[in-house]
């Protein structure tokens, strides 16, 4: 849906995406353990059905969902396991990370789910403490010197290990909950937390498109807020479901699914060009 007219709200009172706060080791290990948990319990949720049902990751099952998880927790548990399977080669034209996926599937596809869930349990914990708290060396050289990312531009092992891992295991939560049709747990301390890091992204790949001209994105939804991207007078506003925002941003939705469930004001040719290539690493 789109219209001709932005919110009369003055800009001014709306928070700059950019100022969001970055998490610190203590609350990195909160939201880690908080999505773990809440991971875990929608597993138990789950029945003999729901196992080989496909999800928006276009080539995955549900079961395929946690072979991904047990394996990307076990990573966590120390520098061989994380660097044997940071180092798998890509195919021509893959993403790092998939080639890391595909490797932590394709090692488990003979395992049953619960030889799966008892992995993803015995390696959790110790991956999300780790994580938190340690690999100290590895955080400390890619702070200084960020790996190359044809998404992010840049990452370093403390983006991927403080935000990445939970918001990755939030979003295939909400893959299973949408395969199998179980409720999406949300809070807004905790998700509204995820939702705003994925904001902050969205305002660093935004800056440089904006041309001295601020939009604001609105997302609706227990998880959801209110944030200006840029600086200047508001041009154009995105209305849009905090859940459905994050898929979109995830590549799960086409550029034109996603403007289909958003609605859109104020200048839209220029918001439609800026959202063309917005992709968030998740």
């Amino acid at each position: 849906m789109i219209t001709g007219t932005t919110n009369q709200t003055s800009i001014q009172t709306i928070p700059n995406a950019l100022n969001i706060a970055y998490v610190t080791a203590d609350e990195a290990f909160r939201l880690l353990e908080t999505e773990f948990h809440r991971f875990r319990q929608l597993l138990d949720k789950l029945n003999d059905n729901d196992w080989h049902k496909p999800t928006a990751c276009t080539t995955w099952s549900v079961k395929d969902i946690l072979a991904h998880q047990a394996g990307g927790y076990a990573s966590g548990t120390g520098y061989r396991e994380m660097i044997r399977q940071y180092t798998s080669k890509p195919k021509p034209g893959q993403l790092p990370e998939d080639a890391i996926n595909d490797l932590q599937v394709n090692e488990r596809k003979h395992n049953s789910p619960a030889e799966l869930i008892k992995e993803l349990h015995s390696v959790g914990h110790i991956a999300i403490r780790k994580w938190a708290y340690r690999f100290h060396i590895a955080k400390i050289a890619t702070d200084l010197i960020k790996v190359p990312h044809p998404i992010s531009g840049k990452m370093s092992i403390r983006y991927l290990m403080w935000i990445i891992h939970s918001r990755d295991t939030w979003m295939h939560r909400l893959d299973i909950c949408r395969a199998t049709g179980n409720l999406f747990e949300q809070s807004a301390e905790h998700d509204g937390r995820i939702a705003a890091l994925v904001m902050l992204d969205v305002a660093r790949q935004l800056s440089n498109k904006l041309d001295g001209k601020a939009i604001t994105i609105e997302l609706k939804g227990i998880a959801g807020g209110i944030w200006k991207a840029g600086n200047g007078n508001e041009v154009a506003r995105l209305r849009m479901d905090v859940l459905d925002f994050n898929i979109f941003v995830s590549g799960r939705y086409s550029y034109e699914e996603g403007l289909s469930r958003a609605t859109l004001s104020g200048d839209n040719d220029f918001l439609k060009v800026i959202l063309k290539d917005l992709l968030i690493l998740f």
